[in-house]
């Protein structure tokens, strides 16, 4: 099998509408049975409409980070310091299907710690639905062990049920 070519690059703004349509694909295939359609639907719109996606862009304290293989976007992170400034939030990390377990997301989540320690954080936290067990799985498999369970309320009468995980970086 020939050897894939992979390459982690900042995202540029001309490459949002791009993260847009790999979400869509990726929520639509992995979210159903964790949470609802219509929530899929709206955390979409709120999380990955074009301002949202550009607010990871500009500054050292946060990134948009591509996994492009074979010059095609594969995956992609996004990432903020947040009020606590040793803190850094992991607040999106997908791999299309296609392209999971080929170690993308472990050298996007090591891109995200440089990053993050570059701008003064000292711990990563992140947060996961409680019921997607393949994704807590894969975050404790980095490193990340579960700090607490949270109930958010998102708005339009839906909540985000999950586990915050932690870990120092």
């Amino acid at each position: 099998m020939p050897e894939l070519e992979i390459a982690l690059v900042r995202a540029r703004r001309e490459q949002l509408p791009e993260v847009q349509r790999l979400a869509t694909i990726i929520w639509r295939a992995h979210y159903p049975g964790i949470i609802a359609p219509d929530q899929i639907d709206y955390m979409l719109e709120r999380g990955y409409a074009l301002d949202a996606l550009a607010g990871f862009l500009a500054g050292r304290d946060r990134g948009l980070l591509l996994a492009q293989v074979d010059g095609a976007i594969a995956g992609f992170a996004a990432w903020y310091v947040t009020e606590q400034p040793d803190e850094a939030k992991l607040d999106k990390l997908y791999v299309v299907q296609s392209r999971q377990r080929r170690g993308l997301g472990g050298r996007l989540i090591a891109r995200v710690e440089d990053g993050a320690r570059r701008a003064g954080a000292h711990t990563l936290v992140l947060n996961v639905n409680k019921n997607n067990a393949q994704a807590v799985r894969a975050y404790e498999k980095y490193g990340f062990a579960i700090r607490a369970a949270v109930v958010v309320d998102i708005g339009q009468g839906f909540v985000m049920d999950d586990y915050v995980m932690a870990k120092p970086i």
